[in-house]
C-alpha cells in the first residue's frame, strides 16, 4: 500500500450499519452515522484528546430573508501521527437553527426552532475536516458527483438523443 494512502485507505469504507440514507427534499443519498466517525476516528489516531482534537474556531449565525436562521461552525481537526501533531486540518458546517414549516389543513405556516443546531452544525464541521484524511471516503465518493461527471453525463444525454 502507497505511505501516502495509509490512512485513507484505513477510513474510506463505511459499514452498512454506520450508514443512513436521507431525502430533504432538494438533495438526497447516503450520510454517515456520527458516532461511527468518532469512533473510527478513535481506532485509527487514539482517544480523542489524546490521538485527535478538535479547536472551534468559530461559530456564528445567518438570518436569510426569508426568516430562515442558520447556525456555522468552522473547526480545525488535528491527529496525531508517530508521535507528531498535524496541521489544522479545517472544516466547516451548517444547520438550520430556524427554518418556516408548511402547516397542515390549510392552517398558516410557522417557525421551528431547534436547540440542536450549533451541535448538528459541529458535528457536521468534523466530518467535513474527516474527509479531508479519507473519513467514509466511499460514501462521499459515489454521493458526490462532479461538475466532470454531470457535463458527461449531460453529452451522453445529448449524443444519445441525436
Amino acid at each position: 500500500m502507497n505511505e501516502n494512502m495509509k490512512y485513507y485507505n484505513l477510513m474510506r469504507a463505511v459499514p452498512i450499519e454506520a450508514q443512513k440514507r436521507f431525502d430533504n427534499g432538494s438533495f438526497a443519498g447516503t450520510d454517515i452515522k456520527p458516532q461511527w466517525r468518532i469512533e473510527k476516528l478513535t481506532e485509527v489516531f487514539g482517544m480523542c484528546g489524546f490521538g485527535w482534537y478538535v479547536d472551534v474556531v468559530n461559530r456564528h449565525m445567518e438570518e436569510a430573508s426569508n426568516g430562515t436562521v442558520c447556525t456555522f461552525v468552522s473547526i480545525n481537526l488535528y491527529v496525531k501521527v508517530g508521535g507528531e501533531w498535524s496541521k489544522p486540518i479545517y472544516g466547516e458546517g451548517g444547520n438550520t437553527f430556524v427554518k418556516s414549516v408548511k402547516a397542515k389543513d390549510n392552517k398558516p405556516a410557522y417557525l421551528s426552532v431547534t436547540d440542536e443546531a450549533y451541535k448538528m452544525a459541529y458535528t457536521d464541521a468534523i466530518s467535513n475536516a474527516a474527509k479531508m484524511i479519507g473519513l467514509g471516503a466511499d460514501i462521499w465518493f459515489d454521493n458526490s458527483p462532479t461538475k466532470y461527471d454531470l457535463q458527461m453525463q449531460r453529452e451522453k444525454e445529448l449524443f444519445e438523443h441525436e
